[in-house]
């Protein structure tokens, strides 16, 4: 490979010097600007001793130089280790795994994320013990650890194009000219694929948010066609005044499971659907509904090239390779379990959510469902279930629960569908580094609380 062959250098160069890239509340950087500064950076780089097959941690605060330090280091061969928030495990150049980096790249004070800067400063440490890469991907992220310890997965950059053109062979997709709100950091792979390199490709302009705070994601939506984020952002945007998002066409939340008043409240305010993706950091995009046909639910339909199948009421995508650097087990057949419930529509081939597996039982069981329901209840600020044998309830409250009130609850609302048959309080639900919700029962069992006269775990 070489600087002018790399794989990414014709999604770099298409477009025009003076077209805008990417724009940070008043700054704005056009495709020419791009370009010169990862040439730039690239050369600084390749002095330092990175060059092809090298092993690179790349971590720091949003700006403009963290994407223009992926595109250096990408068009010199080096395989990208992308983190949002390093341990200090991560600033010795030491990953989860049997292996270490060669370098690290650190952007920013501390090399620790904060409010979005234009320009920071960039660290290169070389690692002593640090191997080159042994695979062939060039990008290397961690799963969410939403049902257990995060795993470094590879995509190589064959995966990534071709995740490029089924996302581009979705309706409704963002186009050339549009300005796109990238609510996610380009850290996750939402972001980072169907955000900022998506609108590389099509010659559209990323709006990057300038802190992390409902004022900031309501500033970068306010002057954009499309926006890209999560469930958190789009509670946050349902609460901005009518007439605040004056050009929005399109809004797609990713990530996380979308709570089903969030898609009322939004469209209420803003006139406009809320579309989801669904996939995962093994896979990519799996499948779209960016128009929000399905409703809060529906995925939407697989997309062209992914190869989907239920089995027993889980979904299962096929990965042609072991996508888990570190992982010696034997892939057997290609296919992965998401370990996400769905229900597939016979008429459409829909996908439709309905909670993530845990155990064996009944595989009908709508978990979303008993979650919203849940959380509807006065006492109650969030909730996770877990199923489908036995069903557990995981609850988030400050106030004395009574078990007798909870249950009369849950079959008022769900009718003869079945309820919960253990509820478990906690003062707040587990997160993630990246937000979401943990979904593993042995760290919602660490966090449980027993405060006088609540519920500690009722069981019928």
């Amino acid at each position: 490979m070489t600087r002018r062959s790399w794989w990414g250098a014709e999604l770099l160069g298409r477009h025009a010097d003076d077209m805008v890239w990417a724009r940070a509340a008043d700054r704005e950087v056009t495709f020419g600007r791009l370009r010169r500064e990862t040439a730039w950076l690239a050369d600084v780089l390749e002095r330092y001793g990175i060059r092809e097959r090298s092993t690179v941690a790349l971590y720091g605060n949003a700006s403009f130089t963290h994407v223009w330090a992926l595109l250096a280091l990408w068009s010199l061969g080096a395989q990208v280790v992308l983190t949002e928030a390093p341990s200090d495990r991560w600033s010795r150049g030491v990953p989860p795994g049997p292996e270490r980096v060669r370098f690290s790249v650190s952007l920013g004070e501390g090399g620790r994320p904060h409010d979005f800067v234009d320009e920071c400063e960039v660290l290169v440490r070389r690692h002593a013990g640090g191997g080159p890469r042994v695979s062939e991907h060039c990008l290397v992220q961690f799963s969410s650890g939403t049902t257990g310890r995060p795993k470094a997965v590879g995509r190589s950059a064959r995966s990534l194009l071709e995740e490029l053109d089924r996302f581009a062979a979705v309706e409704g997709v963002p186009r050339h000219g549009e300005r796109v709100a990238v609510l996610e950091p380009a850290t996750r792979s939402f972001g980072l694929i169907g955000g900022v390199l998506h609108s590389l490709a099509v010659g559209a302009t990323v709006v990057m948010p300038t802190a992390r705070t409902a004022a900031a994601t309501v500033r970068a939506a306010a002057d954009a066609h499309v926006v890209l984020g999560n469930p958190h952002h789009f509670q946050r945007l349902a609460r901005a005044e009518p007439g605040e998002l004056p050009r929005l066409r399109l809004a797609v939340s990713s990530g996380d499971a979308l709570p089903p008043e969030i898609p009322a409240l939004f469209r209420g305010r803003h006139g406009v659907r809320l579309g989801q993706a669904y996939g995962t950091t093994e896979t990519g995009l799996v499948a779209a509904d960016l128009t929000g046909r399905f409703g809060p639910a529906g995925v939407g339909v697989p997309v062209p090239g992914a190869r989907t199948r239920v089995v027993g009421g889980v979904l299962e995508v096929h990965v042609p390779e072991s996508p888990y650097l570190y992982d010696d087990t034997p892939w057997t057949g290609g296919w992965m379990s998401t370990r996400d419930l769905v229900t597939r529509d016979a008429r459409t081939g829909a996908l439709r959510l309905r909670g993530r597996v845990q155990g064996v039982g009944d595989a009908s069981v709508d978990l979303l469902r008993i979650e919203s329901v849940l959380r509807a209840h006065r006492h109650i600020t969030d909730a996770v279930v877990l199923g489908v044998g036995p069903i557990e309830a995981h609850v988030a409250s400050s106030a004395e629960l009574n078990g007798d009130e909870l249950r009369s609850w849950c079959r008022r609302f769900l009718g003869g569908a079945p309820v919960p048959d253990r509820y478990h309080l906690l003062r707040e639900l587990p997160r993630t580094a990246n937000g979401k919700a943990v979904r593993d029962r042995g760290v919602l069992r660490r966090h449980r609380t027993h405060p006088p006269g609540a519920c500690r775990c009722i069981s019928w």
